[in-house]
């Protein structure tokens, strides 16, 4: 992520020297323009001249540099404007996307949905996340308390291993859960835990919980659990996610769609607010 927004900065410091150097060039060729005769100056029809001499060239690349060094804030101030706006556009991208995409991310039978009342829920939170992703822990407390205390919306749970190797398998025996209507406990007691998740620690808790460890690893064999989350890869994929934790929040009538990446508490309960109010 840090490399792509790195380039995307030079990508922004380039187009903004070039559109400087494009702004002092045609500056440059509007003087020379007011040097030639006037009936040509004065023709409805007249073109600029942007084709320059090497030593015009030279001339006005010292003029930009010049410029750019007595005012350097310039380029920062085209920089910061382009990340905005390359950040404005993926944002759009994103929710266009997942507008596109709602059913599929909302359809229960290749997620978990679980609320205080969710068939009656006017919002949806749809969280992607990974089980040894430290964001998505942190994320955990809040989501336990909308599951408890907000009969307005339901939470849809999307596994999106990405972090470890390990991380798959977490995922696969949460999926796998779902029958047993333990996802929930189990989710959270991995979720809770420190360290990395071995098979060996999955399978624990998972019999903790009085689940069939067995019968959970015949269910993830036959290949319709693996290809949910396959699903899930391409959904993130789609929406230009690339990291966890990914909350989606939707109100159900379509009224709203927003997308966070990261963890912010604030911001999360502010999506919550905004989509309960545009229904």
């Amino acid at each position: 992520m840090k490399n792509m927004l790195n380039a995307k900065t030079a990508i922004g410091a380039a187009l903004a020297g070039s559109f400087l150097l494009g702004a002092l060039a045609v500056g440059y060729s509007a003087a020379q323009q007011k040097n030639e005769d006037a009936p040509k100056a004065s023709s409805s029809h007249a073109q600029l001249n942007t084709s320059f001499s090497d030593t015009q060239e030279e001339e006005i690349g010292e003029i930009v540099r010049a410029y750019l060094m007595d005012n350097p804030e310039v380029i920062i101030e085209a920089v910061e404007a382009y990340r905005l706006k390359m950040q404005m556009a993926e944002s759009d991208r994103a929710k266009t996307a997942a507008t596109e995409n709602m059913a599929l991310l909302l359809d229960p039978a290749t997620s978990h949905v679980a609320g205080k009342n969710p068939d009656e829920a006017t919002v949806a939170v749809i969280e992607m996340y990974d089980y040894h992703c430290g964001y998505c822990k942190r994320a955990a407390p809040l989501i336990k308390d909308v599951l408890k205390n907000d009969a307005e919306v339901k939470v849809v749970f999307r596994e999106l291993p990405i972090l470890r190797e390990e991380s798959a398998y977490a995922a696969e025996m949460a999926l796998a859960a779902r029958d047993n209507e333990k996802f929930v406990d189990f989710h959270f007691d991995m979720l809770d835990s420190s360290g990395v998740l071995t098979k060996e620690r999955v399978d624990k808790m998972a019999r903790k919980h009085g689940l069939d460890v067995a019968a959970m690893n015949k269910a993830i064999e036959s290949g319709a659990i693996p290809s949910m989350i396959d699903a899930n890869h391409l959904l993130a994929q789609e929406m230009g996610v690339d990291g966890t934790p990914a909350f989606i929040v939707a109100s159900t009538d379509g009224a709203y769609v927003e997308i966070m990446m990261g963890w912010s508490e604030e911001r999360l309960k502010e999506m919550i607010k905004e989509a309960k109010n545009a229904s």
